[in-house]
């Protein structure tokens, strides 16, 4: 009698977790890359861009339950194209944490025809994340955008998604000349669509110091001729309160204010609505309609133009920085939406 089995099933097994020697190899390369689909390729491209997610993150952004997600995670950190580790938080447990490893990093650089000696990854200073003093503040950056992100796979026929999904590092990159955001996205809903850059407030550190970044901003936006708004979201109610009282005696007497759109909001409101693009954004100059949607937010600042690419890929108009003579290879960043995102913005977790 034959045994029924299904095709997955034929496949050739893979190794234990290799040795990182053995991860670099052409052999186990070419092993894991037939196993790979396009969602652990736009997951591992996304954790060389933005550094680490959670595993509740991934589960919300790139599977449709937990247990199907920490099922795929593990599979990816035997193969070592993810490595993870779990923060100590002094009382309970964190989620485990995912950051790139070097299986996943050298096949990113053949996919990109890039030699992966050239990347000079390091799977030391990827894990390594996990005792920077800025872990909070990163992953509290990329819980934002996560956020928007489960938002739109889960209203897909309301035309939401992301457009723009931009690291500190990318920011850095294009815009480091005047100022350095913690992030830069775009949001696409029922026809509109907004932009923005992030600053993200931890509570560790001065309000001033907050407020010492304006200029940038609004320099940015005189050299570019491009009016971007700011979104800062604060620790407690009380330091959004007491930053916008800084922010707006600082625009007060700057004559180039309406070059800065400011909307402030708490990580205890982003919490409580589930997502930033609800009603959660409280314009500096316009409370009397209380906090708006973020799409809303138009409306408050009906001198704002439409973002100049709907793709939110390529700003060239904003890279201030100028071209390096001697570029570093950089993996070519992830797509902000996942690639089963369709054009018919429909959504098949079980791919």
């Amino acid at each position: 009698m034959f045994a029924h089995h299904q095709q997955r099933d034929l496949r050739a097994p893979m190794p234990e977790r290799p040795s990182l020697r053995f991860a670099a190899s052409a052999e186990h390369q070419a092993q894991v890359a037939a196993h790979l689909t396009a969602r652990d390729r736009w997951l591992a491209r996304v954790l060389a861009e933005h550094r680490v997610l959670t595993s509740p993150q991934i589960a919300a952004i790139a599977f449709g339950s937990r247990r199907s997600a920490n099922h795929r995670l593990q599979k990816l950190y035997t193969w070592r194209v993810l490595d993870r580790f779990q923060p100590y938080i002094g009382r309970g447990r964190a989620p485990m944490c995912y950051v790139l490893d070097t299986a996943g990093a050298h096949l990113l650089a053949h996919e990109d025809g890039l030699d992966p000696k050239d990347l000079k990854f390091r799977p030391e200073r990827s894990v390594g994340i996990a005792y920077s003093l800025r872990l909070a503040h990163l992953m509290g950056v990329n819980s934002f955008f996560t956020a928007l992100l489960a938002d739109a796979l889960a209203n897909t026929s309301t035309g939401r998604a992301v457009t723009a999904w931009w690291s500190e590092a990318r920011c850095a990159r294009h815009f480091g000349d005047h100022v350095r955001p913690d992030g830069y996205g775009r949001w696409h809903e029922h026809g509109r669509e907004i932009e923005w850059f992030l600053e993200w407030d931890t509570g560790s550190y001065q309000l001033s110091r907050f407020v010492s970044k304006l200029p940038g901003y609004t320099s940015l936006a005189t050299t570019t001729h491009i009016v971007t708004p700011l979104l800062a979201v604060f620790a407690t109610p009380a330091r959004e309160a007491h930053a916008r009282r800084q922010l707006a005696e600082h625009l007060r007497t700057d004559p180039r204010r309406h070059e800065l759109p400011i909307a402030t909001t708490t990580a205890e409101h982003l919490c409580t609505a589930g997502s930033p693009a609800h009603e959660v954004w409280l314009p500096l100059h316009h409370t009397e309609a209380g906090r708006h949607r973020l799409i809303s937010l138009l409306s408050a600042w009906p001198h704002l133009e439409a973002p100049t690419s709907s793709t939110g890929t390529d700003p060239s108009s904003a890279d201030t920085s100028g071209t390096d003579p001697n570029p570093v290879p950089r993996l070519s960043p992830p797509a902000p939406m996942p690639p089963w995102h369709a054009d018919e913005l429909t959504w098949n977790p079980m791919r």
